[in-house]
């Protein structure tokens, strides 16, 4: 009884935040969640800026040491190959020089609800990434064009639904829905004004965009994979997962300082979405970002402001009435709005290697509360790459967050069952196998919201290949 009730306050909560059902489409909501503004190319970060933090992505120089008894020469190319196809004959080189960047990923997840939870179950899925960026000055158009493009294809089952709903414990999954498909997530063409300044429009990948922005926290697929731990769910309700939009980006030696954004409120990750562009409303994003400097350790302090003029569903019980030929009708309520704070300090680098390092991550946002069935959120992560000198290449991290749900929202479902604030932490090791093999056992552990429902306890196993 108890979980066919959760499975009915999840409905509520899907139906408020996207209007369907689970069983209609996936839960966007929360990575709607994912809500970084940067406006700069998911791949082409690489080629921009680099990041605060160290890449968490192994390379080929830091795991040669890694022993080969296979005897020819090749075994010890692939074993020290920072991707699994190698350079393709020298053509990626050659495409590299002309201005075609390839970025391909293959990750597996075997995940499932060891105890506690609405459903105790282990599912096996999996996602393609495929990244593709392309420089206009080497390709004979003009410099600091850059055109990117994020094409994913997804497969097989996830248990985002299985253990609390409200916080889905496999943020890469959401992406680009729930059902086994190919789409293409991300489209942006990106010019360089100056050194310091650049403008993007096309459909923005909201967890590329973040990613970009932090990238030690891996996209779901390097490091937490929890998206309560990777972003504040009060972005949830104004931003969705993909969206049209244009921008304006403000860099500062080479990383980005600050954006302004204004895109379509609508999910278009699977659809090329211009064909009612604006229709019904628009979002505003702004972002800024100040850098620091802590003992000689870099970090920074960042505020995320979103509104959204989109008509959403009230949750003011009072605002819905019964229709007899039509049933319930929920009402609608106009505008939404969140603000949500980042922070991240290094705290410890080898200085013989700065990528052996420690970090700490944190973001809180609160939001209106209604039309957002999210009042305030908070996130807190340590994250570390090389802890053992031996293993240079291999990361780990440990993360708690806590989502306080609005007084409405649990007013408006209370009739069904009762409901409380989520609160969970996780832990995982990626593992380096090899440059382009990384295995990723996880742990969380996390309080349902439905009152009665026991502790869930998530275990997964992830395995990324980088080809």
């Amino acid at each position: 009884m108890v979980r066919r009730l959760s499975w009915a306050c999840l409905a509520i909560f899907c139906l408020l935040l996207t209007g369907q059902t689970p069983a209609e489409r996936p839960y966007e909501e929360p990575v709607d969640v994912v809500p970084p503004v940067e406006v700069a190319p998911p791949v082409a970060e690489s080629v921009i800026a680099d990041t605060v933090f160290a890449e968490t992505t192994p390379v080929a120089s830091e795991c040669a040491a890694i022993p080969c008894d296979c005897g020819p020469s090749w075994c010890e190319k692939l074993m020290t190959s920072p991707t699994l196809t190698g350079d393709w004959g020298g053509l990626r080189t050659s495409l590299m020089e002309d201005g075609i960047i390839y970025q391909g990923y293959l990750t597996q997840f075997y995940q499932g609800v060891a105890s506690g939870g609405t459903e105790q179950q282990f599912k096996y899925g999996g996602k393609v990434d495929q990244f593709f960026t392309f420089q206009g000055e080497k390709l004979g158009l003009w410099k600091g064009l850059l055109i990117s493009m994020h094409a994913e294809t997804r497969f097989g089952q996830d248990s985002n639904f299985d253990a609390v709903g409200l916080a889905p414990v496999n943020t890469n999954m959401l992406w680009p829905s729930q059902d086994q498909t190919t789409a293409i997530s991300g489209f942006t063409v990106n010019q360089m004004l100056s050194e310091e300044w650049l403008v993007t429009a096309g459909k923005l990948n909201t967890l590329d965009l973040f990613n970009s922005l932090y990238p030690q926290n891996g996209r779901g697929i390097d490091g937490f994979m929890n998206a309560s731990i990777l972003i504040p769910l009060t972005a949830a309700r104004p931003i969705n997962l993909s969206v049209n939009g244009v921008g304006i980006t403000k860099l500062h030696q080479g990383q980005v300082q600050g954006s302004l954004s204004v895109v379509d409120p609508n999910n278009s990750s699977t659809t090329a979405g211009v064909g009612n562009l604006f229709e019904n409303g628009a979002t505003i994003i702004a972002y800024w970002r100040h850098f620091t400097e802590f003992h000689g350790l870099p970090g920074s302090h960042a505020i995320l402001g979103e509104y959204s003029s989109k008509s959403f569903t009230s949750l003011d019980r009072e605002n819905f009435y019964f229709l007899p030929s039509v049933g319930i009708v929920a009402g609608k309520e106009s505008g939404t709005w969140a603000i949500n704070y980042f922070g991240e300090q290094r705290l410890w680098q080898d200085a013989c290697n700065p990528k052996r390092n420690v970090g700490l991550f944190t973001s809180w946002g609160i939001s209106d509360g209604n039309p957002n069935p999210v009042r305030w959120s908070s996130n807190v992560s340590l994250q570390g790459q090389g802890l053992i000198d031996s293993r240079p290449a291999d990361t780990a991290g440990v993360g708690y967050f806590y989502t306080s749900l609005s007084g409405e929202f649990k007013n408006l479902v209370s009739p069904l069952i009762d409901v409380r604030d989520v609160q969970g932490g996780e832990v995982y090791y990626n593992y380096a196998v090899t440059p382009w093999f990384n295995l990723t056992p996880d742990l969380q552990v996390i309080q349902p919201s439905v009152v009665g429902n026991n502790t869930a306890v998530v275990v997964g196993l992830r395995a990324k290949l980088t080809f």
